[in-house]
Formats: C-alpha cells, structure tokens, sequence
C-alpha cells in the first residue's frame, strides 16, 4: 500500500496513523500488504500492515453529513476533518465513494515470531500496544 506523504510511514510505525482512506476496494481485511514510500518503490523492510476492517463511505453532502469525524481525522495522520476532507479531495478529485481501511502495523520481528512462535508474539505485539498507550496518555 503507497503512502506517499513523508510523516505518514513514521506515524505508521508509532501507531498514531492506524487508518487509511482509497477510491478502491482492493485491499481485503486479515490481508498484510507492504508499506510502499512510493508508487514503485520498495515495501519498508521492517514491517508491514494488517488491514482489520474496511467501510464503504460515500460523499458527505453539502451540509456537511458524511464528513470524516474527529478521532478518524487524528487516526488518518492528525488532521482536523476539513483538513482531511480537503487533502483526501485534492488527492482524489470528483471521488463518488471510497474505502476506510483500518489497520496495524506488525515489525518483521512479530511477523517472523507468529510464523514459529505465536505466544512471544502476542506478547511482544501486546508490550509494544501498551507502550504506546502509555506515550499516548503522558
């Protein structure tokens, strides 16, 4: 999956961006797919995403109804909902309907550890989770 915005990736990998908004429905839930910098570049090699759920939204309406709410705004990379409205339209102009993924990033150590191991990582997977509500609370 291409995520050309700079900040994006690192937000990714602390778990303050944990969703992602497409024209496309191609992406499908308890798939892993790479996290690209760039449209034929290279996935990251230390980890990738874990799409958990996906959400068919279409245009909000004049007044405003549909609009992207305010912890979805922050979740897409700390935006303020017209913010995200603005970028989203001017990434995608004239958009009919698009896709709300919602995902998890996974280290390529988790990934590696599920496929032998599967309790270290949950664990592992879990410590990170709380460290990361720790940071978010503080």
């Amino acid at each position: 999956m291409i995520f050309s915005l700079a900040d994006h990736i690192e937000q990714i990998k602390t778990g303050t961006k944990t969703q992602t908004r497409r024209p496309t429905d191609r992406y499908k839930p308890d798939k892993l797919y790479a996290v690209q910098p760039g449209r034929g570049k290279k996935g990251i090699p230390d980890g990738k995403i874990l799409i958990i759920g996906a959400i068919e939204e279409g245009r909000p309406l004049p007044n405003g109804f549909g609009k992207i709410l305010k912890w979805q705004a922050k979740a897409e990379g700390g935006y303020t909902p017209d913010e995200f409205e603005e970028l989203y339209e001017s990434m995608y102009p004239g958009w009919e309907t698009r896709y709300a993924y919602i995902f998890d990033y996974f280290t390529t150590e988790e990934i590696e550890l599920s496929e032998t191991n599967p309790n270290k990582a949950f664990q592992l997977y879990h410590s990170r989770n709380s460290q990361q509500l720790r940071r978010k609370t503080e």
